[in-house]
């Protein structure tokens, strides 16, 4: 996945889904979401504040804010999704103020009726696009008369880190440890150790690996006759050995094209 998710920045995208909650790494996108947790539970870090989220309770990722998912087994939750222009007007008119991000909630027969009603076929994907803007309304307005709202933060850190992240996925195939981080951005290895921290649920370096696999992955999908290693190198791996440890970790095996290994 891209950690800057350009899907989601579409004009007029949305997303609303059941289903599992899955793994995803610490991103970002200009459009607004909702985790609605009906059964099970994961780990989930939401601008920086981690929590287990459990049935019953909800999340809120405000535009531009760092988030991410650990999925744990059986767990089922209501996904909503959207670009932030179903959602300004609304925060707009309580004068910014939005939801926190994180607060209980239970009503999950009525999120089963907007998703019905937004499951329905449309004649064109303006009609559907109507329907989920009206759907965001009824849901936002229902929610604000359980959950009060608050002031909208101006995370100067999260921004930071959107930052960071957004350099990484632009030079995956570059030296990407903190020291280069430093020299870039200004503040000392410490400094950007502790942020990162913070924001991701993994290293550094096994986040950038995991960045550099998945542009690998794509590769290797791309063109089947490239060797395998050829590729490892151009998405800044420097051994044979590392790549191998990290495509296994992200996809639980090994390159089909694997040379020179046997998978454990």
């Amino acid at each position: 996945m891209d950690y800057y998710e350009l899907p989601a920045e579409g004009r007029g995208y949305y997303m609303f889904d059941h289903r599992p909650l899955m793994n995803a790494k610490a991103h970002f996108h200009s459009a607004v979401e909702f985790i609605f947790m009906e059964k099970g539970y994961a780990e989930v870090n939401v601008g920086g504040e981690r929590r287990l989220l459990s049935a019953g309770e909800a999340c809120f990722a405000d535009s531009f804010c760092v988030h991410s998912y650990v999925d744990n087994p059986d767990n089922l939750v209501y996904v909503f999704l959207g670009d932030r222009n179903y959602f300004d007007p609304f925060f707009r008119e309580r004068s910014g103020r939005v939801f926190p991000r994180f607060f209980p909630f239970s009503d999950f027969g009525f999120l089963q009726t907007l998703y019905g009603l937004c499951g329905l076929p449309r004649g064109d994907g303006a009609a559907s696009r109507t329907v989920f803007g009206g759907a965001a309304q009824i849901l936002l307005a229902s929610l604000a008369e359980k959950i009060p709202l608050v002031k909208r933060e101006n995370d100067k850190q999260s921004a930071f880190v959107c930052e960071i992240l957004k350099y990484a996925q632009s030079h995956v195939e570059e030296e990407l440890s903190l020291s280069v981080l430093s020299d870039r951005f200004g503040y000392s290895r410490e400094h950007l150790s502790r942020i990162l921290h913070k924001y991701l649920t993994e290293t550094w370096n096994a986040y950038v690996n995991g960045l550099r696999v998945q542009k690998a992955e794509a590769l290797l999908k791309a063109d089947e006759e490239k060797n395998v290693l050829k590729i490892a190198y151009e998405c800044g791996f420097d051994s044979q050995n590392t790549f191998y440890r990290a495509y296994k970790k992200e996809f639980g095996h090994l390159p089909r094209r694997a040379v020179g290994t046997k998978e454990e």
